[in-house]
Order: C-alpha cells, then sequence, then structure tokens
C-alpha cells in the first residue's frame, strides 16, 4: 500500500481568487439594486401622500374658515385677518392658497321678490417649493346662500 500523504507548504495559502470575489460583488450589487430601487420609489409616494394630505389640511381649513365667517364676510375673505394667517402659515410650509369668488344669481318666480345671489367659494392650494412640485392644483369648493334671502 502506498500511502502518500501531501502537506502544504506554508507559502501556499488557500484564499478567493479575485475573479472570485468579482463575481461575488456583481451578485449582491444585482440584488441590492431592484431593492434600492423599490426603497426609494416607496419615498417618493410617502412624500407625495404627505404633500396632498397637508394641501387637503390647508384647503377643509379655507373653507371652514370661509362658512364661518358666513356670506357678508366671506366676499372679502382675502382680507380676514385669519385667512391671511392660514396663507402665510402655508406659505411657510411650501404651498400656494388662491381665492376666488363668484356671484351666481339666483331666478326668482315672482317679479316682487328682491333678486338673490348665491356665493361660490373656490380655494386652490398648489405645492409650490415642497420636494415635489409635480402635485396637482387641489380645487376646493363651497357655497354660501345670503341669509336675507327668502329660499320658500
Amino acid at each position: 500500500m502506498n500511502s502518500t500523504v501531501y502537506y502544504r507548504s506554508p507559502d501556499c495559502r488557500s484564499a478567493f481568487s479575485l475573479l472570485e470575489v468579482l463575481v461575488v460583488v456583481m451578485l449582491i450589487s444585482a440584488a441590492i439594486l431592484p431593492i434600492y430601487s423599490l426603497v426609494k420609489s416607496g419615498q417618493k409616494r410617502i412624500v407625495r401622500a404627505d404633500s396632498r394630505t397637508i394641501a387637503t389640511l390647508y384647503g377643509a381649513s379655507a373653507l371652514e374658515l370661509a362658512r364661518t365667517v358666513g356670506y357678508e364676510n366671506a366676499m372679502n375673505l382675502e382680507s380676514d385677518p385669519d385667512f391671511k394667517l392660514l396663507r402665510e402659515n402655508a406659505k411657510k410650509n411650501g404651498f400656494e392658497m388662491q381665492f376666488h369668488k363668484t356671484l351666481q344669481p339666483l331666478t326668482s318666480y315672482t317679479k316682487s321678490t328682491k333678486q338673490g345671489f348665491l356665493l361660490r367659494v373656490e380655494i386652490d392650494v398648489k405645492a409650490s417649493s415642497r420636494t415635489f412640485t409635480d402635485s396637482p392644483t387641489l380645487k376646493f369648493v363651497t357655497i354660501l346662500t345670503d341669509p336675507r334671502f327668502n329660499f320658500y
């Protein structure tokens, strides 16, 4: 029986070759790239949803303010101090608020009744200096009635 035992010399080390290391790095990077892409798009969607939510809060607050001040004062909502404060706060947080009003006449059934109007209040909220400014302009609309006008 020939039993030959091979011994390694101390100069011969067992290690990975450069080619093996490069293949492993390539495989790891190929696995991480889709995960990174998924995380990045998720972050973008979260920021857009956050911007939309904040814009909705500003628009709803402006409409509630118009309803609270009533028909007469809502016609001059831009000069209202609470609306000015709300608009400044929105601007600090990267949103622009626009106020539009329209008087819509009501048709009266009799000639003796006074002409009445409905006040259409529209608030436009758009992200101006946020991270993602490609979000759409949100429109909020309410209609206020003149309390002096009899609808019956």
